[in-house]
């Protein structure tokens, strides 16, 4: 969609009055599309353009609305009936590792246990099973089940680091990708048993990954409970373009590959045998170890602005809000941040400038005044710096857009400076400090100066951002997070962000798509699981690329680091409250880190990228 940049509450140069009475007529599809086109750029509520039936019109719109299906030039037939495929040919073997081995490719380290119902790696070219038409993919939904105790001898909580899974044939232009999504679940007998979600994960294949094995990194706090079954299942959905085809090996495995297809009148999973490939096992390989102690489980607040309600939900799966309230602010809640002083407290600030704190454990806002934003801007987003406690906030007009600090005791306001972006919707901090946005008005991810507001380009979002959204840091996993809308598809996301890249991928939606929620905050999920922690003393960030930095309320005597074989590759004398350590000099993966402070030890876990 072309994108127009307009200041908020202006249309084509047409009065409020007369907007107002537009957005009541013409629910049409044209209708509304013709009004999407118009309204360009917008920080504010999608209700006020779009009633709630508008809405779902035209989700539904996007939802099936699909480009003619081509494959090099050649139009794909459409009206082909429905039917599960495997060629069977040519039968060409292509050998892979031993299962783990895409994993250390990947992320670089010795895969502590890697678990598999499969007794060969072999893919066999095109003996993947597949419910397609036409040549392209319907919606297809793959598991394998795990009995953790019974098959593998694992008797302790499971944490997944990694899911491996092999890759037939993926047919459409080269250079495109095709997203797959990982679930991980405990299930009762099957994958048609009672399914409790542990977490998800997304990635990307194209042709260049057939005939291959790779693998998916899981969020950390993925556990398996101590003697669960887990089912780990793969979803690839109908684009309208690709024929993809799980990797498939001709050695009996251990136990049953699965598939679910309503297209092809598969409604509840089904094994390859039941419905007549019974040569044929997908690949599909888990990777993980013995989990530690936790720091609690990390939960998100946020606002629901169509509901007007205080939410929170589990970071792995936004689908289920919890309602924690009604918000009193009357403009739109478009920034809020929890207080990492009192994380039983966030501030949060409206359109208008109203300004809050909210008690998350009742919901209930308490009104601390108001603050104006810089330069005729709205503010947009909000997040404290951990390392300083401070809060920041940005604001912007879709022209301008400004970094200031807030003083939450006299609820004003004071400018850091002018940033590069014209339409700055939110602002995450992450544990060492570093700050991001996102603009949607050129749909890019950035880095921002707190010291000056300066800002720089990553790289592209790799959707259509507009109307109210916001972000925030997981210490829990060390992702950024945007609770985004899609204005491509008119749903409102949960996305996780490459920092490194800009590039960001859906992890779920909120009540369907249907629920837009403007600013978001973590409580919990302190960075590192902790075997024995220490009172006082905390880390960050984690994972890590290089500098660990520690705090602490007392002196910290000394930091020794071990990894999994239990050879000591740190030891250093500290004798501050706080330190940095680089950790450049080692590989990635996964540390044990032994702090000692004032003559007690505690023992947390590092993971190094």
């Amino acid at each position: 969609m072309r994108k127009i940049t307009l200041l908020f509450g202006c249309l084509i140069g047409l009065s409020g009055a007369v907007i107002a009475q537009d957005l009541q007529q013409s629910s049409d599809v044209d209708g509304l599309l013709n009004r999407l086109s118009q309204l360009g750029n917008n920080i504010g509520n999608v209700s006020d353009y779009f009633t709630l039936e508008e809405q779902a019109t035209l989700r539904n719109h996007f939802a099936h609305s699909r480009p003619a299906n081509t494959y090099n030039g050649v139009l794909l037939d459409n009206a082909a009936a429905h039917s599960f495929v495997s060629v069977d040919g040519p039968g060409v073997r292509v050998a892979n590792g031993p299962a783990g081995t895409a994993t250390q490719a990947l992320l670089g380290q010795r895969a502590p246990v890697t678990i598999t119902q499969n007794n060969s790696q072999t893919i066999v070219d095109e003996l993947g099973l597949t419910c397609q038409s036409g040549g392209i993919t319907t919606d297809n939904q793959f598991a394998g089940v795990f009995n953790l105790s019974a098959d593998f001898g694992i008797n302790n909580d499971w944490e997944i680091q990694s899911v491996e899974f092999g890759v037939d044939e993926v047919l459409f232009a080269p250079g495109d990708a095709y997203p797959v999504t990982v679930n991980a679940y405990t299930t009762t007998s099957d994958p048609n048993g009672t399914l409790t979600l542990l977490g998800s994960a997304s990635t990307t294949i194209g042709s260049a990954d057939a005939l291959s094995v790779v693998a998916v990194p899981m969020p950390a706090g993925v556990v398996v409970p101590a003697g669960g079954v887990l089912v780990i299942e793969l979803q690839v959905f109908n684009d309208g373009v690709t024929g993809f085809r799980l990797g498939a090996t001709d050695v009996a495995s251990n136990d049953d590959s699965w598939i679910l297809a309503a297209d092809c009148s598969l409604t509840t999973f089904g094994t390859y045998a039941s419905l007549g490939f019974a040569d044929r096992w997908h690949v599909m390989n888990v990777v993980g170890e013995d989990a530690g102690g936790s720091t609690g489980p990390a939960v998100v607040f946020g606002i629901d602005n169509t509901t007007t309600s205080l939410v929170s939900f589990d970071p792995a799966d936004p689908t289920v809000l919890t309602n924690l309230g009604i918000s009193p602010a009357v403009g739109f809640e478009n920034a809020g941040a929890i207080d990492p002083n009192n994380n039983g407290t966030a501030y949060v600030l409206d359109n208008g400038g109203a300004f809050y704190s909210v008690d998350l454990a009742s919901g209930v806002y308490t009104s601390l005044g108001n603050i104006a934003a810089p330069n005729g801007e709205t503010w947009a987003g909000a997040e404290f710096d951990p390392t300083s406690g401070t809060m920041y906030a940005i604001s912007t007009n879709i022209t301008t857009s400004t970094l200031s600090t807030i003083d939450t005791g006299a609820a004003t306001a004071t400018t850091v400076g002018m940033t590069s972006m014209a339409g700055a919707i939110s602002l995450m901090i992450d544990g060492a400090g570093n700050a991001y946005s996102h603009d949607i008005v050129d749909d890019t991810f950035y880095s921002v100066d707190l010291t000056s507001g300066a800002t720089t380009p990553i790289g592209s979002l790799g959707f259509d951002a507009n109307f109210g959204q916001g972000g925030t840091y997981n210490p829990g996993d060390g992702f950024v997070y945007l609770s985004a809308f899609d204005n491509g598809s008119f749903q409102s996301q949960w996305r996780q962000v490459d920092v490194a890249t800009g590039t960001s991928t859906v992890i779920g939606l909120f009540n369907g798509g249907a629920d837009q929620v403007a600013w978001t905050s973590v409580q919990g999920g302190t960075s590192g699981v902790s075997e024995n922690a220490l009172e006082g003393f905390a880390y960050y960030p984690n994972p890590t690329s290089d500098v660990l930095s520690l705090k602490s309320v007392n002196s910290i005597d000394s930091v020794a680091i071990f990894n999994l074989l239990g050879q000591r590759v740190l030891d250093t004398k500290i004798g501050a409250t706080t330190s940095d350590i680089s950790l450049s000099g080692l590989t990635a993966g996964t540390y044990i880190m032994k702090v000692t402070v004032a003559g007690q030890t505690g023992t947390y876990k590092v993971l190094k990228n």
